[in-house]
């Protein structure tokens, strides 16, 4: 009797295993694991065909797990390839029967949004390829990965150009497109970078040298002809470079003089008339350039429009596409101020403050005033007017809406690091620069300490 119940006890653990093994295979893509079990004849057979007849589940984007339903799979996975259009994905285990393999992280996402699934199994001659019916769904989740930029494994990184893989960056900081969506970036202390518009190749357009080792800010004219630069001259007499002027006949690769002043942080093109105007760390003041250039200073051939606060605030000004209204972000002090645009003067008027408060470095989510930022910098527009700006010392990028509201987009607030993942398991290291591609939907970061630079892929539909 004994025995019998140990029995008994056995095949309801049996059962119960079975039980589990299936309530995890019929999961969604939100399951941890998934374990299929070993096949009763795992082995592939080359002489037989391969047939694949269903996968599941229908949808799914990063990290979804799909089961592929056949036969003449085999149990190896090294002789086992599944693709979604022209993306691999990761091939877990199979059982001869099931393959169970994930949507990874780090590669392209896949090139439609309904993906053809193909399994290949076998070597060489031996390679039979097939499809499986109907197409996967693929849901882009909202993603942070590396584009450019590497530390060796000393530690090290340089000013290198090349291949896009091979490329190194030492500190990006500000970030622009021109109207082909080439990508152009400034560097502390070392000059200007460009990738190409294939985001294949990365080169440099010019080093630093002669009086413009601290470039700041990056604009375009309308037309895209020339190109304005600010650099952080500390000439008390007003005769350092502010702004140099590069243009479309050079490949933007030769400057010269536009404006002298002091302690340029940062200067915007007005998107409409194209008038420039540009601040100094100074005394907090905002100019207008009457487009002179030198020898004469900012003080005689620009019109000092306002003082945002106070002597030694530093800050740059970010035009919303519209040129309605241009934003004063002020990093050293850790807030935005919103300045409109008066179109029949061409002018700024007195900004008011928009989001953060003077002096209150922290990280805090919240409306207006009530938020807080740490050494915000460059920032960025959508479609629907959200300005996302990189929170450097918090490590993070901030959205904040039209009306104020400000949230965390990306990265772990006050948490720095390398790690690529989903929108909030992401971490940079004092994110400067941010850039928005309309047409693609995609962000580009400046990851300024970790000498890289950050892409953000979102929703094509969103």
């Amino acid at each position: 009797m004994k025995k019998d119940f140990k029995k008994i006890k056995r095949q309801a653990l049996t059962i119960l295993c079975c039980a589990i093994s299936a309530f995890f295979v019929a999961c969604d893509s939100g399951s941890t694991t998934v374990d299929i079990g070993k096949g009763h004849d795992a082995t592939h057979n080359p002489s037989q065909p391969v047939t694949v007849v269903s996968f599941e589940p229908e949808s799914g984007g990063v990290g979804a797990q799909i089961l592929v339903s056949g036969s003449n799979f085999g149990s190896d996975t090294s002789a086992i390839k599944v693709m979604m259009d022209d993306v691999y994905l990761n091939v877990i285990q199979s059982n001869g029967k099931i393959i169970y393999a994930i949507i990874p992280a780090g590669q392209p996402s896949p090139s439609n949004e309904a993906g053809v699934i193909s399994v290949h199994i076998g070597k060489g001659s031996d390679l039979k390829e097939v499809r499986a019916p109907g197409l996967f769904k693929y849901d882009i989740t909202p993603f942070v990965s590396t584009l450019a930029g590497y530390i060796d494994e000393k530690g090290n990184t340089s000013v290198k150009d090349g291949p896009i893989n091979e490329a190194q960056f030492e500190e990006p900081h500000w970030l622009t497109f021109d109207q082909h969506k080439n990508l152009y970036i400034l560097e502390e202390g070392r000059g200007m970078r460009f990738i190409d518009k294939d985001r294949s190749e990365v080169t440099t357009k010019f080093r630093t040298s002669s009086g413009i080792d601290r470039v700041r800010t990056i604009s375009f004219t309308n037309d895209y002809s020339k190109m304005y630069i600010t650099n952080d001259d500390g000439d008390e007499n007003w005769n350092g470079i502010g702004t140099i002027e590069l243009s479309e006949e050079s490949d933007f690769t030769f400057w010269k003089r536009a404006i002298n002043s002091r302690q340029c942080n940062g200067g915007d093109v007005h998107p409409q008339d194209n008038s420039y105007f540009f601040g100094s760390y100074e005394q907090g003041q905002v100019f207008k350039w009457d487009g002179r250039s030198n020898p004469i200073s900012a003080k005689e051939n620009s019109k000092e429009l306002f003082k945002i606060q106070d002597r030694s605030w530093e800050f740059n000004i970010q035009f919303h596409p519209s040129g309605d209204f241009a934003y004063i972000v002020v990093i050293n002090k850790h807030y935005i101020l919103k300045s409109y645009y008066n179109s029949e003067r061409q002018e700024l008027e007195l900004p008011v403050l928009f989001a953060g408060y003077p002096d209150q470095a922290g990280h805090r989510d919240g409306v207006a005033t009530a938020a807080r930022f740490n050494q915000p910098y460059q920032g960025t527009f959508d479609k629907e007017g959200n300005f996302y700006v990189c929170d450097r010392d918090n490590h993070c990028i901030r959205k904040v809406t039209p009306q104020g509201i400000v949230s965390t987009f990306a990265g772990r607030p006050q948490n720095h690091g390398y790690t690529d993942g989903t929108l909030r398991d992401a971490q940079f290291d004092r994110p400067n620069g941010i850039v928005y591609d309309t047409d693609n939907n995609e962000f580009f970061i400046a990851d300024r300490q970790n000498r890289r630079i950050r892409k953000i892929s979102m929703p094509k539909n969103n």
